[in-house]
């Protein structure tokens, strides 16, 4: 019995919002995480092709030969040019959670840029964790790098 002028909450009130806060927290937060991984994909797979253009503006503007190298195994992309030697001239690490699709004991792919030639025919393949895919290619008449989606396998056959 609550006498006159008394105001509170009791214990099993805020029990109860509290339980409905935990509920609603454990139903958003899968969501969330894969919308991250999503946005993750996405921003990896911009900078990938960014880089991708930065190499080639660079073979002509510079007018040197540069070899771009895609390493499955480290998750990386770099460029090496004959003024850089061994070390990369460039380098692109991919964020945690995004990988080069590639068998991981693949050796490096090595694609050849020259000042004046036709650009290769490069394409890479970025996956997460999830299992969505984002497709680079490269169209060697334009040059220019191509961000494609991919939805995942689970998803494409439900």
């Amino acid at each position: 019995m609550k006498r006159k002028g008394q105001r509170g909450v009791t214990l099993i009130e805020m029990m109860i919002v509290a339980t409905i806060i935990a509920v609603i927290a454990g139903v958003a937060a899968p969501a969330l995480t894969s919308g991250l991984d999503s946005i993750r994909l996405s921003t990896a797979a911009s900078n990938a092709s960014s880089f991708l253009t930065s190499a080639m503006n660079r073979v002509e503007r510079r007018e040197e030969a540069a070899a771009i190298v895609v390493t499955p195994a480290e998750n990386s992309l770099a460029v090496y040019t004959a003024k850089s030697g061994d070390k990369a001239a460039s380098r692109l690490e991919l964020p945690q959670g995004i990988h080069i699709d590639g068998l991981p004991d693949e050796p490096a792919r090595r694609y050849l840029l020259f000042p004046g030639g036709t650009m290769p025919a490069i394409a890479l393949v970025l996956r997460n964790d999830k299992g969505a895919r984002r497709w680079i290619r490269v169209d060697p008449i334009t040059a220019i790098p191509e961000v494609l989606r991919e939805e995942p396998q689970a998803a494409a056959t439900q």
